[in-house]
């Protein structure tokens, strides 16, 4: 009997911890974005549009490479990290935010 008894605590364990992890894997959770209001994506453009003609360093270097690279300069600079609620597959979701209208969550990379 008591055997029996130590062997469905520990399928009761089993299935806690598994039912917890299955659990924990679902919905979305709280990552760090860079948001960027109104102005803070003005003077992002700015930065970039300033800043093309300084980074062409007049090498075989695609300029596609370098707008890209000052674009994600200048979210670093100009833009905030904020929580935002992601979802597993990595997108973001839109249904538990509380942004402003005018906030934009920025891809970086």
């Amino acid at each position: 009997m008591k055997n029996r008894f130590s062997i469905n605590r520990l399928t009761l364990a089993f299935a806690s911890l598994l039912l917890a992890v299955v659990l924990s894997g679902c919905g979305s959770k709280q990552r760090s974005r860079y948001v960027c209001n109104c102005e803070e994506q003005k003077q992002l453009q700015t930065f970039v549009k300033e800043s093309i003609k300084p980074a062409n360093n007049m090498s075989d270097e695609e300029m596609e490479d370098v707008v890209h690279q000052l674009r994600v300069d200048g979210i670093k600079i100009y833009c905030k990290q904020k929580a935002v609620w992601v979802d597993n597959n990595g997108s973001i979701d839109w249904t538990k935010q509380k942004f402003d209208s005018c906030d934009v969550v920025m891809d970086a990379w």
